[in-house]
């Protein structure tokens, strides 16, 4: 299986949502490592690590109600795996 790490960023509305909360256990269910964070322009930032596989469900997952019509855009780009991520951290 091919391995990947995401960088992710998500433009809209999404504190008071318990988005972060809820990606983290989504991302761990998947077996992903990274980290999701709040950005202070508003915008949520998520490094997600793992089978490709499963890093495109979490993507997938971001999209779905009902959080998505909170969202007005999300940034994508693939990169190879580097980092020493053990776990799936809300920072």
């Amino acid at each position: 299986m091919e391995k990947v790490l995401a960088r992710i960023i998500i433009e809209g509305r999404l504190h008071g949502y318990n988005f972060r909360y809820l990606t983290q256990q989504q991302a761990t269910k998947l077996e992903l490592v990274g980290f999701i964070r709040n950005l202070s322009d508003g915008r949520v930032e998520i490094e997600a690590q793992g089978d490709k596989a499963n890093v495109e469900k979490l993507l997938a997952w971001c999209q779905q109600e009902p959080h998505s019509s909170n969202i007005r855009n999300i940034l994508y780009r693939y990169d190879d795996p580097t980092k020493g991520y053990t776990e799936f951290m809300l920072r």
